[in-house]
C-alpha cells in the first residue's frame, strides 16, 4: 500500500503529525482484551454525550422525529444508550483495524448462514445488505473471518484515513470503492458476495423519497441497479452485542423478494426492513449521522442546525465540486465563478506572499460586496460561508439558495 496519494505530502510528513498521533493512541488500546475495550467504549460514550455537543444535537433532533411518542425523558435515555453504543463501535473499530489477530469463534453467533449457502449453491452469490448500526463494523469483519467476502466502502477526502481505513479493514474483507461497480460485478459473477451499507444520504442524484419513520427520506437506488446487473439476491444482514458485549450476533435475514425491477418499491421495502428492526433495537443506530440531510426540494428547512463554516476543501472535494457544476466561468485560465443546484461559488484567489491573508477575511469581507443574484428565477445570497482550498491558494465564496 503506498503511502503517498498521488502528488501529496507522504505520510511521515509534519502535517499529518497530529492524526498519526490519534492512531498511535488507538493501536495501543486496540492490544487491551475486549472486555476492557467494551468498558472503555463505554465511557467514551459517556464522555461523547458530554462534550460532543453537535452530534449528540444531531442524534437528539433524530431520535425526536422518529420516535415522536417516547416522551422527553425517554427520548433523552434513548440518546444516552446510543452514543454509549457509538463510543464502543469506535473502539471496536481501532481493535480491528490497529490490534492483534484475536480468537472469536467463543463469542461470534451467526444466525441465517442457510441463506448464503442457498444463494451459493444457486450460482449467482449475493448482495449482503447492511446498515449503520454501531456494530456494522465488527459485524461485517468477523463475518469476513468465516468466509471470503468484499465490501463496497465509500472513498475518504484524507488519504490517511483512506489509508488507515482500506488497510485494516482489508484484513477481514476484500475492499472495493463503491465507485468501482465493475469490480463488484466481477466479483458477484463469480459466485461471490458483497457486503454494502444503502442507507447514507448521497444528495438528491443518487436518491429518491420514500418513507423512512413516515419522514419522506433519501434514499440510494444502487440496490436496483445492482440487482439488475448481477441477478444476485439481496440478504439483509443485522449485527448485535449480546450480554454486555459477551458474544456478537451477526444475522442472516431470508433474501428479500421482488427485488430489481422498481427503485421506488426497492427503497421502500429497504427502509421498512431496517425501521421494522430499529423499532426493536432503537440504541443500536448511528443516530449522529446527518440521516435527513436532504430535504424533498431545495426551499424545505432543513432538520439540523448549520455546520460550522471553518472546513477546508480537500483536492479530491476541489475535484468533485468542478465536475458536478451546471456551469462554470475562468479567467485567466482559472475557475472564476460555477453554478451547483443550490448554491453560486465564486473563486478568491490569495495574494502569493509570505502573510497572505492566513485567516480569509478579505475573502468574506469581498463576499459582503457581492449583491444577490438571480438566475432561472432562484435568488442566491451571500450568508457568510466561505471556505479554503490550500491546493488551489483560493477561498470558495458561497451564494446560497435563498428559500
Amino acid at each position: 500500500m503506498s503511502t503517498k496519494q498521488n502528488n501529496s505530502k507522504p505520510f511521515w510528513s509534519p502535517v499529518y503529525w497530529p492524526s498519526q498521533l490519534f492512531f498511535l493512541i488507538m493501536r495501543l488500546l486496540a492490544f487491551l482484551p475486549y472486555p476492557a475495550i467494551h468498558r472503555l467504549g463505554i465511557l467514551m460514550g459517556k464522555a461523547m454525550y458530554r462534550l460532543a455537543k453537535s452530534r449528540v444535537r444531531i442524534a437528539q433532533i433524530n431520535i425526536k422525529k422518529c420516535f415522536p411518542h417516547l416522551s422527553e425523558v425517554e427520548q433523552e435515555n434513548l440518546v444516552k444508550q446510543n452514543l454509549i453504543s457509538t463510543g464502543i463501535g469506535m473502539l471496536e473499530t481501532a481493535m480491528l483495524w490497529f490490534g492483534p489477530k484475536r480468537n472469536w469463534d467463543n463469542r461470534l453467533i451467526i444466525e441465517g448462514m442457510e441463506h448464503l449457502e442457498q444463494a451459493k449453491a444457486n450460482g449467482k452469490g449475493g448482495l449482503l445488505l447492511s446498515f449503520h448500526l454501531t456494530s456494522l463494523e465488527i459485524g461485517g469483519s468477523l463475518l469476513g473471518t468465516q468466509m471470503e467476502l468484499a465490501a463496497l466502502y465509500r472513498k475518504n477526502e484524507k488519504a490517511l484515513i483512506e489509508h488507515k481505513m482500506t488497510k485494516g479493514r482489508g484484513q477481514y474483507v476484500h475492499p472495493i470503492a463503491r465507485e468501482n461497480t465493475r469490480a463488484m460485478v466481477r466479483w458477484i459473477k463469480k459466485n461471490g458476495f458483497v457486503w454494502y451499507a444503502a442507507d447514507q444520504d448521497y444528495g438528491r442524484k443518487q436518491s429518491i423519497f420514500v418513507p423512512f419513520f413516515n419522514i419522506p427520506t433519501a434514499t440510494i437506488t444502487a440496490t436496483t441497479r445492482f440487482v439488475k446487473l448481477t441477478g444476485a439476491p439481496v440478504i439483509p444482514m443485522t449485527q448485535q452485542r449480546i450480554g454486555n458485549g459477551k458474544k456478537i450476533k451477526v444475522t442472516l435475514h431470508p433474501p428479500l423478494e421482488n427485488m430489481g425491477t422498481d427503485a421506488e418499491q426497492d427503497a421502500i421495502t429497504i427502509n421498512r426492513f431496517l425501521e421494522h428492526y430499529l423499532k426493536q433495537h432503537p440504541e443500536d443506530y448511528l443516530w449522529i449521522h446527518r440521516r435527513f440531510k436532504t430535504r424533498p426540494t431545495l426551499s424545505s428547512p432543513s432538520f439540523y442546525p448549520k455546520k460550522k463554516k471553518g472546513r477546508q476543501v480537500t483536492p479530491n472535494r476541489y475535484r468533485d465540486i468542478i465536475e458536478a457544476a451546471e456551469w462554470i466561468e475562468e479567467k485567466d485560465g482559472k475557475p472564476y465563478r460555477l453554478k451547483e443546484k443550490e448554491a453560486l461559488i465564486y473563486f478568491y484567489y490569495r495574494k502569493e506572499t509570505l502573510f497572505a491573508d492566513k485567516l480569509g477575511k478579505h475573502a468574506k469581507a469581498w463576499g459582503e460586496t457581492l449583491d444577490s443574484e438571480t438566475i432561472d428565477n432562484q435568488t442566491f445570497k451571500f450568508q457568510g460561508l466561505t471556505r479554503y482550498c490550500p491546493s488551489q491558494k483560493c477561498d470558495l465564496v458561497y451564494l446560497e439558495l435563498s428559500s
